[in-house]
C-alpha cells in the first residue's frame, strides 16, 4: 500500500518506519527544513554548535522508543547517559532517588535515602508511593495534580521541592491545572514499576542522532520543505498535492490536521467536535562556557525566583555526559514558558546565569555566549477532561498520529512514537 505520511516529527517518522516494516510504501512530507518536529536539532552559530530546540530526557519506561532505536541499529547504551532516578537541588540541600533493588524495594531509596526531608514529608511520600499501585483507585476525572495532592495530605514544602517541578517537567502544565490521571500514569509506568523503568536517559548527542537520522536514511521518499496544501478523497484512496495514495497518516500539529481534514467530504460534522486546544511553551537557555564546567552532576533542580528573573527549573551540565565541544555547554530548561513571554532574551539569559551562580556550589566558568530558544507551542495543555482524538478517523485508511492524540500519556516523546506505531497498524489492518 502506498501511504502519504504528512509530517516528519517523531510520530510521522515512527509511522513511516513501521509501515516499511509491514511491507508498505510510505511517502513522507515535511513542511520544515529539518526533520524532528518540536524535537529537532538547530544550528546556533553564536554557540558554534548544533543543539536541540529544547533539552529532553527520556525514561527507562519508554519501551517503544527504545525498541525502535534497537530496530534501527542504535545502541541505547552509547546514545544515552543513563542514571537511576535521582532528583537533587543544585544547592545540595534536597535529594532523593531510587535504590538499585528489585521492585518494590527500589522505592525504599525514596523513603529512606536522600536528604532534606522530615518525617512528615517522608510519610507523605509513602502514601503517594502506595497510590501508585496498579489496583489503587485513580484520581477523580476532574482532579488537578494539586487537588490530588491535597487528598493525599501532601505538605506544602514537599510540593514546592518535588511535585510541582516534577509535574512541570512531565506535563509542561502547572500542577494547579494539570490532569492528575495523566501524571499518575507517568509515575506508575516509571517510579511505580521498577528501578529500570524509572531510569533517567539523557541524550549524549542531539535528538536527531537518537534515531530520526537513521530513520531518514531508510526512507527514500522523504520530501523536506514541502508543506502539503491539498488533500482530496478520490476513487481508491486520496490525492495529496496531486499525487495519488491508498492511505494517509496525518502526523502534523492538530491545527494543521484540522485544516487538511476540512478539505474532505462530510468533514464539518466531525470537526465540529474537534477539541479546543490550549498550548504551553518551553524555553531552553544554552550557555557556551570557556571550559567544561566539571560539576560532576548531569542534571539538577533549580529553585525559581521570578522576582530576580531566575526562571530556570532544571540544570544540565554537558561536561558530565559528553566530550569535545559539547562538554562546554550548559542547558537550563524553563517549562511553562508563558511566564517569560514578555521578557527579552538577554534578561532571561542573565537571570539564569545569576541563578546558577547563586544556587550551584561549584564555580561556573566564564560564559562566552548564551542563547534562548522558546518553543511557544511545545505541548498541549494537559488539563483534566481534555478530549484527544484516537488514531482512527471516519475516513477509510486515514489515520492520525502525534503526541496530542489519545496515547494515555501527556505530550512526551514516547507518546509520539506510540501514536505513530498505532496509526501505521491501523492502516495496515484496514
Amino acid at each position: 500500500m502506498k501511504v502519504a505520511v504528512i509530517g516528519a516529527g517523531w510520530a510521522g517518522l515512527a509511522a513511516a518506519v513501521r509501515l516499511r516494516r509491514l511491507g508498505h510504501e510510505p511517502w513522507v512530507y515535511e513542511a520544515a527544513r529539518r526533520i524532528g518536529g518540536r524535537a529537532r536539532a538547530v544550528p546556533r552559530p553564536e554557540l558554534q554548535a548544533t543543539i536541540d530546540c529544547g533539552q529532553h530526557i527520556l525514561l527507562g519506561a519508554y519501551r517503544e522508543t527504545l525498541d525502535l532505536m534497537a530496530e534501527l541499529g542504535v545502541d541505547a547504551g552509547r546514545a544515552f547517559h543513563a542514571q537511576g532516578l535521582r532528583l537533587a537541588s543544585a544547592d545540595g540541600r534536597f535529594s532523593l532517588g531510587t535504590w538499585p533493588l528489585p521492585a518494590p524495594a527500589h522505592g525504599l531509596g525514596v523513603l529512606l535515602g536522600g536528604r532534606g526531608l522530615g518525617l512528615r514529608e517522608r510519610g507523605s511520600l509513602a502514601r503517594l508511593l502506595a497510590a501508585l499501585g496498579p489496583r489503587k483507585a485513580l484520581p477523580a476525572e476532574a482532579d488537578s495534580v494539586s487537588r490530588w495532592l491535597d487528598r493525599l495530605g501532601c505538605p506544602a514544602r514537599l510540593r514546592r521541592l518535588l511535585w510541582e517541578p516534577l509535574c512541570l517537567a512531565a506535563m509542561n502544565t502547572p500542577a494547579d491545572i494539570a490532569d492528575a490521571r495523566l501524571f499518575l500514569r507517568v509515575l506508575r509506568d516509571s517510579l511505580g514499576a521498577n528501578a529500570q523503568a524509572a531510569r533517567l536517559l539523557i541524550p549524549r548527542g542531539t535528538l536527531d542522532e537518537l534515531w530520526p537520522a537513521q530513520a531518514q536514511a531508510r526512507l527514500p521518499r522523504l520530501a523536506i520543505g514541502h508543506r502539503v496544501l491539498s488533500l482530496e478523497a478520490v476513487s481508491g484512496g486520496y490525492r495529496v498535492d496531486g499525487a495519488d495514495f491508498e492511505g494517509v497518516i496525518l502526523a502534523t500539529p492538530p491545527g494543521e490536521a484540522a485544516r487538511l481534514l476540512g478539505q474532505l467530504p462530510d468533514a464539518a460534522p466531525w470537526l465540529a467536535a474537534w477539541p479546543q486546544w490550549r498550548f504551553e511553551g518551553i524555553g531552553t537557555v544554552t550557555l557556551r562556557l570557556d571550559r567544561p564546567w566539571g560539576s560532576g552532576q548531569a542534571m539538577r533542580m533549580l529553585e525559581e525566583r521570578p522576582e530576580r528573573d531566575a526562571h530556570g527549573q532544571w540544570l544540565f551540565d554537558r561536561s558530565a555526559i559528553a566530550h569535545g565541544d559539547a562538554a562546554g555547554l550548559v542547558h537550563v530548561v524553563i517549562s511553562g514558558a508563558s511566564r517569560i513571554a514578555a521578557c527579552d532574551a538577554e534578561t532571561v539569559i542573565g537571570g539564569v546565569i545569576g541563578q546558577i551562580r547563586e544556587q550551584a556550589p561549584e564555580r561556573l566558568p566564564e560564559v562566552r555566549a548564551g542563547t534562548l530558544i522558546t518553543e511557544k507551542r511545545a505541548t498541549f495543555s494537559a488539563t483534566p477532561g481534555q478530549r484527544r482524538p484516537g488514531n482512527r478517523t471516519p475516513w477509510p485508511r486515514l489515520a492520525l498520529a502525534g503526541d496530542w492524540t489519545d496515547t494515555g500519556y501527556p505530550a512526551v516523546l514516547e507518546g509520539a512514537v506510540r501514536s505513530g506505531h498505532q496509526a501505521a497498524e491501523a492502516l495496515a489492518s484496514a
